[in-house]
């Protein structure tokens, strides 16, 4: 009896909170989610950029670099790709030699990615080694999402002044 009220009346019925169950709708409601990601990334990279640290001799780094391209191209998020060791990588020929924000940042593997606000000196980490897009996606729509949460810790009053001076002469 309690089922077939449900089935009648769509705010009880469970099958309709939240992730759907059946195999279309679950499509469906995945399709609509990415798209709402990708909307959000694409919003943010307005005023805010990508930094890809790496090192010339890293094959992961190499590996991971055609991803972020491509994420780039996708998303309209600016991708700033900075050489620890001053080598270079395919796909990244403006490509630009490390000023001393990796140690700032203390960047100590690579591949890495972080989330940057240019304006306001904020940095954030998206994720360290070889990601998927949809890993990047779900991560920087997290933290778009929580802005404040996932703030790089370590940038207080000095570091985060000490990154924005670094951000203001990556351009």
């Amino acid at each position: 009896m309690a089922q077939r009220i449900a089935w009648a009346s769509p705010e009880l019925d469970p099958t309709l909170q939240g992730r759907p169950v059946n195999a279309k709708a679950l499509e469906v409601f995945d399709q609509v989610q990415t798209a709402q990601r990708s909307q959000s990334i694409s919003a943010l990279g307005r005023d805010h950029v990508l930094f890809f640290f790496f090192r010339g001799d890293c094959p992961y780094c190499h590996a991971f670099a055609p991803t972020l391209e491509a994420f780039q191209s996708r998303h309209g998020i600016k991708v700033i790709a900075i050489s620890v060791d001053g080598g270079p990588i395919p796909g990244f020929a403006d490509a630009r030699r490390d000023n001393g924000i990796a140690t700032t940042l203390r960047v100590s593997q690579v591949p890495a990615v972080y989330l940057a606000q240019p304006f306001t000196g904020k940095i954030t980490p998206i994720g360290f080694g070889v990601l998927s897009e949809a890993q990047l996606v779900e991560r920087i729509s997290m933290v778009a999402a929580s802005p404040d949460s996932a703030a790089t810790p370590f940038l207080g009053a000095t570091g985060g002044l000490q990154a924005r001076a670094r951000l203001t002469n990556q351009r």
